[in-house]
This record gives C-alpha cells, structure tokens and sequence, in this order.
C-alpha cells in the first residue's frame, strides 16, 4: 500500500519521501534500551549460571525456564525491534500536500495518520547523536482535534527543505483562511 492512495483526488503532492534507511536501522540497533537490555541479560545469565552450575541437590531446572523466558522480555523486545527494523522502514512512508501532512508506518500492519495543516499548532526538528552522524533529522508535528495523534518524519534526508515546506504551506493555508481573495491585505500596507 502506497501513501499516495490516501490523499484526496483535490490535494496535490508538495513533498513525498521516506526514513533514511541506514539512520533507521541504527536508531533501532543503538537505542536507549540497548545499556538497560546488556545489563538486564548479564544478570539474567549470571542467575542461570548460577542455578545450573549450583544444581547439585537434581532441582528440576525445567521450572525456572519458564520464569526466565518471561523475565527475558526487555531483552526479547529489543531483539524484535532490531530485527523487525527494515520491515518497518519499507512500511514508513511521508507526504506533505497542500492540504495535509501524511505519516504511514507499521511493521505488520498500517497506521496512516492525516493531519491538515488547520490541525498543525506546532513543528519542531531534531537531531540526535546517529542523526547528526548521517546528517538527518526528525520532523515532529503537534495536532489538535478530537484525536490529537502528532505526526513525525523520522530520519529524513532534507529535513530543513521539508521543515520550511511545512511551515511555509501551514502559513499559506491560514492567509487563505483569515483573508480570502480580496480581504488580504496588501503587501505595501504592511
């Protein structure tokens, strides 16, 4: 499913694009929870260790699997979100018309997000470590309504030319909202 097939046949596309792939996938590697999940299994491992190193008594070991199976959950979830990282990036696609800002995302299944630019309160960019390093940033979009979901671009190449582009359309929108046609003001009045 391609981002464009939810666009309205009245919107024309500014700006289409995707997450820088490599700057995706390091995020997901080189995460937060990466220090949390080493020391989170070393300990885990040194509890293992342990009770089978120290299993002289014949204490049947088949029941503490199960405990460290679902004690191994941080762990688990991280090693998920590493390997389901380019399914995630072949799913996660970005649009900006001149009537709305578009997100879709998902790994198993499709989460599309359609803000209009009369939603948008405020935009803001980002970039951390990895971004910097391969020269991205995020693009986080603040929404009002009854579902006040925010839109973001994540690891995209030319995130100041889409920043400006947002910010631009979002101020043409609202002039053509507060001034229609012949009540703007004109340009030597200001």
């Amino acid at each position: 499913m391609k981002i464009e097939e939810f666009k309205n046949d009245d919107e024309k596309v500014l700006w289409e694009g995707k997450p820088n792939k490599r700057a995706f996938i390091k995020e997901r590697i080189f995460s937060p929870l990466l220090p949390f999940v080493l020391l989170w299994l070393l300990i885990d491992l040194g509890f293992i260790i342990g009770m089978i190193a120290g299993n002289s008594e014949g204490f049947p070991l088949f029941m503490i699997v199960p405990f460290f199976i679902i004690h191994l959950f941080p762990v688990w979830y991280y090693i998920g979100s590493v390997i389901f990282a380019n399914f995630a990036w072949k799913n996660t696609e970005y649009m900006v018309t001149d009537k709305a800002v578009y997100s879709l995302r998902g790994v198993f299944t499709t989460h599309n997000v359609r803000k209009t630019f009369q939603e948008i309160t405020n935009i803001s960019f980002k970039q951390g470590i990895i971004d910097k390093l391969c020269n991205v940033g995020d693009i986080f979009i603040a929404t009002t309504g009854s579902s006040s979901t925010s839109v973001s671009f994540i690891d995209i190449d030319n995130y100041l030319d889409v920043y400006k582009l947002i910010t631009k359309t979002g101020k043409d929108v609202f002039s053509d909202t507060m001034y229609p046609n012949d009540l703007r003001p004109n340009k030597e009045d200001k």
